[in-house]
């Protein structure tokens, strides 16, 4: 079965409220967010466009930034984050990725894009990329953090409505289609990948149990650390780095 048969099968892509809730169950999981965080936190500048912000448990640990603007498709999680965030220079916006009218962000001089966990809901991911790459200042990097190893795809992936898990060349490929140049990468996660399959692939769950995040967040600072002693050479995701095009 292909991960469009999965995508087909499932139930509707997730609403709003249901994405809510999703996103308020991973706010609880601190470590988890801050490691993620600890991956992008070297290449990030101070004027940033958040692709895909959702209520903001990334950006709180960077919206002290001279800018932030966010972009979501959720209008209920941008109510939270345009609450959470509203003693900061931070704006939220209702886009989608997808229009080009993310472009007429690039009169703000932005720095730097930070997309999470994005691409693989968007079916023509390197128009995506194109159009963040043309919002942003010349020479500005791209953030990207997507789920890898196909093997991986179940009814998580689609009940999220995920179009794809990628393999590194697959990014990469497309990363150059899009004009870009890959700066740095590295594998993400190592050991979320037996926790994943044996939620997604054997017990057949479309959404795991708020004590699973909790579970699996408690072991992340041993998780991290060993991450940062031994490169992992696969993960449960891949964090990318990408430049655009200098002037």
């Amino acid at each position: 079965m292909s991960a469009g048969d999965l995508i087909v099968e499932a139930e509707t892509p997730l609403p709003g409220p249901i994405a809510l809730q999703i996103q308020q169950v991973l706010s609880t999981a601190h470590n988890y967010n801050r490691w993620i965080y600890s991956q992008i936190e070297p290449f990030l500048g101070n004027r940033i466009l958040d692709v895909g912000c959702a209520i903001g448990n990334i950006t709180q640990f960077y919206a002290d930034r001279e800018l932030i603007i966010g972009v979501d498709v959720v209008s209920e999680e941008l109510e939270v984050a345009r609450e959470r965030f509203k003693d900061k220079n931070y704006e939220a916006h209702h886009m989608d990725v997808s229009s080009d009218a993310l472009r007429d962000f690039r009169s703000r001089d932005l720095d730097t894009a930070v997309c999470l966990n994005v691409l693989e809901h968007v079916e023509d991911d390197v128009h995506a990329l194109q159009n963040i790459s043309h919002s942003l200042a010349p020479g500005a990097r791209i953030c990207l953090l997507v789920p890898v190893n196909k093997w991986l795809f179940g009814p998580m992936d689609a009940i999220d409505h995920h179009y794809r898990r990628y393999t590194k060349s697959e990014l990469n490929l497309k990363v150059r289609e899009a004009g870009l140049t890959v700066e740095h990468q590295n594998y993400f996660n190592l050991l979320g990948i037996p926790a994943w399959f044996f939620t997604n692939r054997i017990m057949r769950r479309s959404l795991a149990a708020p004590v699973q995040y909790s579970l699996y967040d408690s072991l992340v600072p041993i998780l991290s650390r060993i991450e940062r002693l031994v490169s992992p050479p696969t993960g449960l995701s891949l964090v990318t780095i990408c430049k655009t095009p200098a002037a």
